[in-house]
């Protein structure tokens, strides 16, 4: 009830913005700004992998979902490669480059036709050291276990117990998932690995750039820098530029950070490794004045991007993408305050 009454409050204001011409001014100074809009994805999924995966709810977009934004945005913006995107110039329409963290298979069997009907570039952030496996990455291993051993517990406060982890020292976070394992087996609840949630495999990849789709680094098996030694950060971005370029026989030039997660120390690191450009998911635009090493990202996931009858809403999108980064580009460009923040958030 509560999470319905949210939305139909959101859907009012974005309402007002668009009756009132706020949405239009904020598009209009984006546009004369030459500003680009990069868009976050993770995991776009037909209705039955949909229900069956053990990915976050904030990581996913529908199919049917996707295919509208895509047309929407190909319809009204001008889609662009993030390699290509230089900040600065002003165009007749916004520029908007599309990326895919993690490198999920979905994103070979779903994303892609999709994209390529619609003549779309994007770029996909992977982790060499982990490709075709299955549930490589913890929080979908977690989700599972807790949902498992938890069922006192709604989704909502799983969700919470796993951002919570993501801000433990990696140590100290796999001694929890291993008590959470021992319990699994105790109890015979221990749950199988979902077949829906396969990242690329080697081939895959190799099979997407030559189709033209870009590839860039999200480290080699997708630690969060922020918990780990500096040492062990340049040898996660040394690790994985080095296989992604062995692999595609092209250089990689382009990082992006796990969970968004880094600090001015990570991206000199960063910068010294060879990477020239960076993404985090700070929302904003990416302007002349932004740190190449840290390009603000706009988030984007199924609940943020579709109405109030659950299917795909422009209005939505447009307040989710292009009102919330004109906002944060009038706010002072401190992007250490910043991730300061998102650290105290964790820590509440």
């Amino acid at each position: 009830m509560l999470k319905s009454l949210r939305l139909s409050a959101r859907v009012a204001y974005v309402s007002v913005l668009a009756w009132t011409g706020c949405l239009w001014w904020a598009k209009r100074q984006l546009r004369r700004s030459g500003a680009v809009i990069t868009l976050a994805f993770h995991r776009v999924l037909d209705e039955s992998s949909f229900a069956k995966t053990n990915s976050l709810q904030g990581i996913l977009v529908k199919e049917q979902t996707f295919r509208e934004l895509v047309a929407h945005v190909t319809r009204h913006f001008q889609p662009i490669a993030l390699e290509d995107a230089i900040p600065g110039k002003p165009s007749q329409k916004i520029k908007v480059a599309f990326t895919f963290d993690d490198g999920w298979r979905d994103n070979y069997t779903v994303a892609l036709p999709i994209a390529r009907a619609s003549g779309l570039p994007f770029t996909v952030f992977v982790c060499p050291g982990l490709s075709g496996r299955i549930e490589p990455f913890w929080p979908e291993h977690a989700y599972s276990l807790l949902r498992a051993l938890r069922k006192e517990q709604n989704d909502s406060e799983i969700v919470a117990m796993i951002e919570g982890l993501k801000h433990l020292p990696s140590e100290e976070r796999e001694r929890y998932l291993a008590s959470l394992r021992e319990e699994a087996i105790l109890h015979q609840v221990m749950p199988q690995p979902s077949g829906e949630d396969r990242v690329l495999s080697s081939a895959e990849i190799v099979e997407m750039a030559k189709s033209g789709v870009s590839f860039g680094s999200h480290t080699h098996t997708h630690q969060i820098l922020t918990t780990i030694s500096m040492e062990s950060v340049e040898l996660e971005l040394a690790q994985s530029k080095l296989a992604i370029e062995k692999l595609l026989g092209r250089p990689c030039t382009t990082l992006a950070y796990p969970n968004g997660d880094w600090s001015p120390e990570i991206a000199h690191i960063a910068g010294r490794v060879g990477f020239r450009t960076a993404v985090t998911t700070q929302r904003g635009a990416w302007t002349q004045a932004s740190d190449t090493l840290a390009i603000p990202r706009s988030y984007v996931c199924e609940a943020g991007v579709t109405g109030l009858h659950g299917g795909f809403s422009p209005a939505m999108l447009e307040y989710k993408v292009f009102w919330l980064a004109w906002r944060a580009m009038k706010r002072p460009n401190n992007s250490i305050a910043w991730m300061l923040s998102r650290r105290s958030e964790a820590r509440s």
